[in-house]
């Protein structure tokens, strides 16, 4: 069975713990939101109590009595005073009666006559507003008495309220929760809606990339059957062949059907860590340089240049053997089928540090701004590619090998070169 355990981990869903860093992240960004805001709110506020206690003086000061005739004059006088302030200011006599009140409060100003004469306790619809206005302001921020200067007496009450600013302050934090709320529920959504897409890809991906691994044996196995078909020579209830013909037929045929047994092997092996042991990366390549020299078209010339001194490295031969096909499989892609060249180079002595795999080729290169997206799942440059060899080829050196898969040469027209590093056990 194929699973896709630190694959499907990595590549389509983030691990937990970037989960919970990315929610914790979020948590102390919308408290310090919180709390700065609540501190700039907080500033406003006593700003604007400051401010307010500067107009009752400067009010106080030059009203220091006011008669009852005198009173409509003093009432424009004050108005004047408040009319520009950025907050609700409502001026009140000793008995809490309003006498005047800035723009903020939202209620046209009365005459003195007729506020002289309200009802407090049964105000018209006209003042009921400023009186509730007034209780809300008293609330939030104690009324400032405006005190005569010589004897102290309280003349008048200034009552303030909050700007609109500080409101706004108070709030912003939690709209702007909201809107990221908001905002992250729907590229929650649509990252979970990708990861099925991604999902649904890499599945088709891998099954094609099952059909392709199993294809060259199968057809190889196809071919051998029709080679014996074609060269077996009927003699009474037995069909004869040649003793060379038949010792080939058999070698490849086992070939073939270990080659199918690697397959499955690798498969079963992706979801889980493979097993490391320290040995020669040369058995490999060579085996798999081998096995394509006799699948190549006749045009493509296939080399392996070997100088290791026998240097080590802890491979899994299986997963690692998979690697060099598919470096192989798309250097063959790439070279034209008539004059193509690919070139293999296993390369570390003993003064090395690591062991590399080179594989050259003189076909069409890698795009220029395309080096690094072809290590991406779903990136192929055929057109009928899935664009998942060498993903999981990087995958395979980077993450099981602890190596590195480069591509170190590409001029378009003129052949790509791709290494593998391994380093020595």
């Amino acid at each position: 069975m194929i699973r896709l355990g630190p694959y499907r981990s990595w590549r389509t869903s983030p691990p937990v713990f970037l989960r919970l860093y990315l929610l914790f992240g979020a948590i102390v960004i919308a408290v310090a939101l919180l709390f700065y805001f609540h501190r700039l709110a907080r500033r406003v506020d006593a700003e604007t109590e400051t401010m307010s206690g500067l107009v009752a003086r400067v009010i106080a000061f030059t009203t220091l009595s006011v008669a009852d005739s005198a009173m409509a004059g003093a009432q424009s006088q004050f108005q004047e005073v408040i009319h520009e302030l950025p907050f609700p200011v409502i001026l009140t006599d000793v008995n809490r009666r309003p006498l005047t009140w800035s723009s903020h409060v939202d209620v046209p100003p009365l005459s003195i006559d007729r506020l002289l004469n309200e009802d407090l306790d049964h105000p018209s619809p006209a003042l009921a507003p400023v009186l509730r206005q007034l209780t809300r302001m008293d609330r939030a921020h104690a009324p400032i008495p405006m005190l005569e200067p010589a004897s102290g007496d309280t003349l008048m009450y200034l009552h303030y309220g909050s700007p609109a600013l500080a409101g706004e302050l108070r709030w912003t934090p939690w709209i702007t929760i909201l809107v990221a709320a908001l905002f992250g529920s729907v590229g929650l959504f649509m990252l979970r809606s990708l990861k099925r897409v991604q999902e649904g890809f890499i599945w088709a991906g891998m099954a094609k990339e099952t059909a392709h691994q199993m294809g060259t044996p199968l057809s190889s196995l196809i071919g051998w059957l029709q080679v014996l078909q074609d060269e077996g020579r009927p003699e009474g209830d037995r069909v004869s062949v040649t003793r060379e013909l038949f010792d080939e037929l058999i070698r490849e045929m086992e070939r073939d059907t270990g080659r199918l047994n690697r397959v499955a092997a690798r498969f079963s092996q992706i979801g889980s860590r493979p097993r490391l042991e320290p040995q020669s990366v040369v058995p490999v390549v060579q085996s798999t340089v081998d096995y394509f020299q006799r699948r190549i078209p006749e045009g493509v010339t296939l080399t392996c240049d070997v100088e290791t001194d026998g240097v080590q490295a802890a491979l899994n031969p299986d997963l690692f053997g998979w690697v060099i096909e598919n470096l192989l499989k798309n250097a063959m892609d790439a070279v034209d089928s008539k004059t193509g060249t690919v070139a293999v180079e296993v390369r570390g002595g003993p003064a090395s540090k690591a062991v590399t795999v080179s594989v050259r080729d003189n076909g069409k290169g890698v795009a220029a701004g395309m080096e690094e997206q072809i290590f991406r799942p779903g990136v192929s440059t055929r057109q009928r590619g899935w664009g998942l060899g060498l993903p999981l080829s990087r995958r395979i050196v980077e993450h099981y090998h602890g190596g590195r898969l480069d591509l170190v040469r590409s001029e378009p027209g003129r052949g790509a070169e791709f290494r593998v590093t391994l380093p020595r056990a």
